[in-house]
């Protein structure tokens, strides 16, 4: 056995032991009481009660698992199933993006500046942003598009897993012509990273991520949101404000582009590590 023994505690020392050269303990302690918890369907209370609880052979194998993919690089979200976002649980699995803080701060930007009565959510993934949105709006409408029919299916079961009502379709908004309806809000975190910044990246983001959703071509990196910016001039509605989630490469850029196509009032956002990420564009 690769434990001396069946206790808890014993199996929460192997889990660091193997794993602390990857992560921080903080992240190590959040992961072990969200394992746990999964696993034995306890509240937070039961994680702090049960040290001395014993393990079954196919618990131990279960931590074993985790240990496995985790030392393999791959994310422990998509390992878990889960993850939250803006107070709601999210499944997540390769097919999609995994939900990050930083899009958290998007949403409550948008939370903090309108009263939308429609959205429209371009590239939603596992469904994180349009979700969230119609739990703070629930009188909205909200419309939903994917390239991905895999990502769709993950949005599609998180709104039935939520009871959240959104219109999902499967669109690629570098085809669309026109968009038929008008909106309050359209946002959107598109593909933004240049193929050439691949390098770049983690190993448990490039080798488990979805790139349909990460790149872009290095010749025009801003090509999403150029296409996004000329769809929603004609299809928002008087006042009505884009958002972006973006790259901070191009952050400038992207408000010079905004600029020049006659959108108003547009304001640049850092995240919470300081880096350039989000910007807001208003129709006059």
């Amino acid at each position: 056995m690769f434990v001396s023994d069946n206790r808890l505690e014993t199996s929460k020392k192997y889990f660091f032991d193997r794993l602390n050269s990857q992560f921080s303990v903080i992240a190590l302690q959040q992961m072990w009481k969200q394992l746990i918890c999964k696993r034995f369907n306890w509240s937070s209370a039961d994680f702090l009660l049960n040290n001395n609880y014993s393990l079954s052979e196919s618990d131990l194998l279960y931590v074993r698992d985790y240990v496995t993919r985790l030392t393999a690089q791959e994310p422990f979200q998509y390992i878990l199933g889960v993850t939250d976002f803006f107070g709601l649980e999210i499944h997540c699995d390769s097919s999609a993006l995994i939900p990050r803080p930083e899009t958290e701060e998007l949403v409550n930007w948008i939370r903090s500046t309108t009263l939308p009565t429609s959205i429209l959510d371009i590239g939603t993934g596992t469904g994180c942003i349009s979700l969230a949105l119609k739990a703070i709006f629930p009188k909205a409408d909200i419309e939903a598009w994917d390239v991905s029919p895999e990502a769709l299916l993950l949005a599609k079961r998180n709104a039935d897993r939520l009871d959240l009502a959104v219109e999902f379709k499967l669109i690629d908004v570098l085809e669309v012509q026109k968009i038929k309806n008008k909106f309050d809000v359209i946002v959107s975190n598109p593909p933004y990273i240049a193929c050439e910044e691949r390098s770049d990246l983690a190993k448990n983001v490039i080798d488990f991520e979805p790139h349909v959703a990460l790149f872009v071509d290095n010749e025009d990196p801003l090509l999403f949101y150029k296409k996004i910016a000329d769809l929603a001039w004609e299809s928002l509605n008087k006042g009505a404000c884009l958002f972006f989630e973006t790259h901070h490469k191009f952050h400038r850029e992207l408000f010079e582009e905004m600029k020049r196509r006659g959108y108003i009032h547009i304001e640049l956002r850092k995240d919470l590590q300081g880096l350039d990420r989000f910007l807001k564009a208003q129709k006059p």
